[in-house]
């Protein structure tokens, strides 16, 4: 009796070792697939806008240049005001102390109106990436009196670094 406890006991540790070793060549299952995740309803007035930032449309001149590049893609929806944006950059002199959307017209400074990261306080992501490059993703409620100043392409995105406070890389919001 004791005999055959044992083999079965030895039959059964075969097959845990057996899976072990079919899971390590093979893998377990993949799991099924998700489908991807609901996009916005785009309405007959729903406007997308680009921004390319650079380094020249920058009020005032960066005093650290750098090579770097960022664009951003936005997508607005005038039935709630909402701005969905994807900003991505690369090549900062530092890692973004602050990422703004400010009102103002190509080549003027202008005020911030919404903090994307950093300060001042409330931004919509909190705290920027580190790294000298980045990729944001967020939604902005655009207040209705800064809805018409979107669609006639007076705001802009800009980043800013220690080593250029003020802002090293801007690029006006423009609609398609």
């Amino acid at each position: 009796m004791r005999r055959r406890t044992l083999s079965i006991a030895g039959i059964g540790l075969f097959a845990v070792i057996a899976a072990v070793y079919v899971l390590g060549q093979y893998g377990p299952p993949d799991p099924p697939s998700q489908p991807p995740p609901p996009r916005p309803a785009a309405s007959a007035d729903s406007v997308v806008f680009t921004a390319t930032m650079t380094t020249t449309q920058e009020v005032p001149a960066p005093t650290v240049n750098t090579r770097v590049i960022g664009a951003g893609v936005f997508f607005f929806d005038p039935a709630t005001n909402t701005l969905s944006f994807t900003i991505a950059y690369r090549g900062l002199s530092g890692g973004a102390t602050a990422i703004h959307f400010h009102n103002g017209a190509p080549g003027v400074a202008g005020p911030v109106v919404q903090t994307i990261c950093g300060a001042p306080a409330p931004a919509l992501l909190g705290a920027c990436p580190a790294g000298i490059s980045g990729v944001l993703t967020g939604t902005w409620t655009v207040p209705a009196p800064l809805v018409p100043t979107l669609l006639a392409g007076g705001l802009y995105v800009n980043i800013h670094t220690a080593a250029n406070p003020p802002g090293e890389i801007r690029g006006q919001i423009n609609p398609l």
